[in-house]
């Protein structure tokens, strides 16, 4: 089926949209990417450079999770906790309560997008560790 879609993207010149949690599909197929979470865009930016400088710690996990058969570990990475239910949100980064490097102006403040440094120009994440008031962190 995906290579049928990428078929005609080609053969009629078309954009196609892909919703997926299948993170080897959106490698092998996507030229850009947008991770979500709790309903808000996470980053953003081509494929290669999410994949390969992902900011964001939600990114970071699940890339984490995704299993490299190049490599000999028995376990596979996991996100503890549960995702948010969306008619129970709490203010600040939806993804702060099961974050690995939360701190405090995460449970309270939506973090901006910003550009992700050493990275292509629309590479963008929505976390306050790339916010310049808190490099000091």
């Amino acid at each position: 089926m995906l290579d049928l879609l990428k078929r005609v993207q080609r053969e009629l010149g078309l954009g196609v949209v892909l919703v997926t949690h299948d993170l080897g599909v959106v490698a092998e197929t996507c030229d850009r990417v947008i991770v979500l979470y709790g309903g808000r865009i996470a980053e953003a930016g081509t494929t290669d450079s999410v994949f390969n400088r992902a900011q964001h710690p939600y990114t970071q996990r699940l890339l984490e999770a995704f299993p490299d058969v190049a490599l000999s570990s028995e376990r596979l990475v996991s996100i503890p906790g549960a995702p948010p239910r969306l008619n129970a949100l709490t203010p600040g980064c939806r993804f702060a309560p099961r974050c690995h490097k939360v701190f405090e102006p995460c449970r309270s403040e939506v973090p901006a997008f910003w550009s992700v440094p050493g990275s292509d120009p629309e590479h963008l994440a929505a976390c306050h560790l790339l916010d310049p008031r808190w490099e000091e962190r």
